[in-house]
């Protein structure tokens, strides 16, 4: 993070002063600029339990929190609830927070002034407690009731995603080890692994300590800003069209992959489900826990996509670690099966403030101890705190329902087009119709669009933006050029290890196709087109637009493969010369 080693003049300390200003309203208040260019609207429902709260305490997730409330760019807002199962103090909910929208305590699924099936895109679920005591009549003390499971599942049915998480052992049972779906994404209780040691313990040889620096390290190194390296699991496709490869959109951020997680001496485990075949059913029939696919494709299933090390001989305070991997995320994309998306994490600890923002209880540390400030400590603790609030906010979006995320979607071709003027970036004059453009004008609108995306909404949203554009234009080539389709794309078995064409010019003439036709549709942006917007007029714009352009660009590609042939032909047709 650049800093100014030059003093500055009043004039132009106040010309920063005034830059920062704009910056945050433009980012946190758009409608003060555009009142008509309204971002998308997320529900989400953060539910914690027990010693876990959303206060400045240690234990809370207040930082979390507001690093979703601070979402950059204009495509999306998220309206957050905040609840806990237990009757806590507003304190404990963000009650000074003015941008949260309800708070909830003594919180119950089944109750209907609570939760139901349309009322939020998203849940959050972070677990403390083994067992909840008394709920009273008719609540089980080791987990959600039946009444809260259906309602639940029924929110999952129709397209919500939830998100859940614990700790080490058996901490976060109560609320998340019988929630459809993530009970299976994730150790929830004590496991015995290798040696018959358990998996998940706290002070074992095999317990998931990610602690940095490794070695004789403390207990509350995990309060500092080194944090753990993660290994994302990376996507990819090269079958002599198309050559890239991506982690999962959870961990593609601005910066490129997310590599990096908070520490903690002892984590929880993601898997993946050993059984998949279960039918639902909480007093009524809810269908297979794992559907179908509705686009085709293979049955989807989760998966891990990313993995943690231990590092052997990590002490933490307690006996020396043996040297391990485990799973750190796992996700599931319900949205193929035609229902809500699911992601589990090894441990809230990578949520809670005393692993980003330090130690509240910070009796003997100096005032710049790394311990006392986390990542705000140093220029590269929060180099890496940005890329962890990446992956905050990727949750947030990727679990929300499909609707949301086509919502989001053309706000962000909207921003490309008005805020970020991507054409005028290209073009010498914007009113061009799209039949008029040549491909190359088209490919460098959507390479300079794809670079502007990736400043604020992650280097993997430019793909994610034409493969949605594209998946009804084209499903044959689907397989073959969308990197996160579960199965292998079968042009690898032809793939003779050198690309020819490069098809990833693909994406790029995809969306430029649909800037175009978008601008061209909607010349000037007004209260009156932005009732359009919230229609589905503006998708099918979007996807008429960049259908055209892939059309004349599977065209060009033709005739480029064509002459090759014929070059081939002519080629093989020659007789050798004789040697003299």
């Amino acid at each position: 993070m650049p800093i100014i080693d030059t003093p500055l003049t009043i004039e132009n300390l106040r010309h920063l002063e005034l830059r920062e200003r704009f910056r945050d309203d433009w980012r946190l208040n758009p409608e003060i600029y555009w009142p008509f260019l309204r971002p998308c609207t997320v529900k989400l429902l953060l539910v914690a339990d027990g010693g876990l709260d959303f206060s400045e305490g240690d234990f809370g997730l207040s930082t979390f929190v507001r690093s979703l409330l601070a979402m950059p760019g204009r495509h999306a807002r998220f309206e957050i609830t905040l609840a806990h199962i237990n009757n806590v103090a507003g304190s404990q909910l963000m009650s000074a927070e003015t941008r949260v929208a309800q708070r909830i305590p003594s919180f119950k699924f089944d109750n209907a002034a609570h939760f139901g099936t349309g009322m939020y895109d998203a849940v959050f679920l972070f677990g403390i407690d083994s067992s909840f005591g008394s709920r009273g009549a008719g609540y089980p003390s080791d987990r959600l009731s039946d009444n809260e499971l259906r309602a639940v599942t029924q929110f999952m049915n129709a397209g919500g995603g939830v998100f859940a998480t614990g700790d080490h052992g058996s901490l976060g049972r109560a609320l998340c080890h019988a929630i459809p779906r993530a009970r299976g994404m994730r150790l929830w209780q004590s496991t015995p692994g290798v040696g018959g040691l358990d998996e998940v313990s706290m002070g074992g040889a095999r317990r998931n300590d990610t602690n940095r620096p490794p070695g004789t390290s403390s207990f509350s190194d995990q309060s500092d800003d080194v944090p753990q390296t993660i290994q994302p699991r990376m996507y990819a496709r090269r079958n002599g069209l198309f050559r890239y490869t991506y982690p999962h959109p959870l961990l593609c951020g601005p910066r490129g992959v997310i590599r990096v997680m908070p520490d903690h001496p002892h984590e929880g485990e993601c898997v993946e489900p050993s059984a998949t075949g279960a039918n639902l059913n909480f007093g009524g029939a809810l269908g297979a826990e794992y559907p179908a696919a509705i686009d085709g494709g293979p049955r989807p299933l989760p998966e891990l996509i990313s993995t943690n090390s231990v590092l052997g001989g990590t002490r933490s305070g307690k006996d020396p670690t043996q040297s391990q991997t485990f799973g750190g995320i796992c996700a599931y994309d319900g949205h193929r099966a035609g229902i809500g998306r699911v992601v589990t994490d090894a441990t809230w600890h990578h949520f809670v403030n005393v692993n980003l923002i330090g130690l509240f209880n910070d009796s003997g540390l100096t005032p710049g101890h790394v311990w006392r400030n986390g990542f705000l400590s140093s220029a590269s603790g929060q180099a890496h705190f940005e890329e962890i609030k990446s992956y905050y906010r990727n949750l947030a979006v990727w679990l929300s329902r499909p609707e949301r995320i086509r919502c989001m979607n053309s706000r962000l071709y909207w921003t490309l087009l008005w805020d970020e003027r991507v054409m005028e970036a290209v073009l010498t004059a914007t009113d061009i119709p799209l039949a008029k453009l040549d491909l190359g004008a088209i490919r460098l609108i959507g390479q300079h669009a794809r670079d502007v995306l990736g400043r604020f909404a992650g280097r993997c949203q430019g793909v994610r933006l034409a493969l949605d554009l594209l998946y009804e234009r084209l499903p044959p080539l689907i397989p073959e050029i969308d990197p996160w389709w579960p199965e292998p794309d079968p042009l690898r078995e032809k793939f003779d290890g050198v690309e020819w064409l490069d098809g990833t010019q693909l994406f790029d003439i995809a969306i430029g196709s649909a800037l175009v036709a978008l601008r061209e549709a909607f010349p000037e942006p007004d209260e009156k087109t932005v009732r359009k917007l919230e229609g589905e007029q503006i998708e099918k714009v979007l996807r008429e637009g960049a259908g055209t352009g892939v059309q004349r660009a599977l065209e060009s590609m033709v005739a480029s493969a064509e002459l090759l042939a014929s070059v081939s032909k002519f080629t093989a047709a020659q007789k050798p010369r004789k040697k003299r």
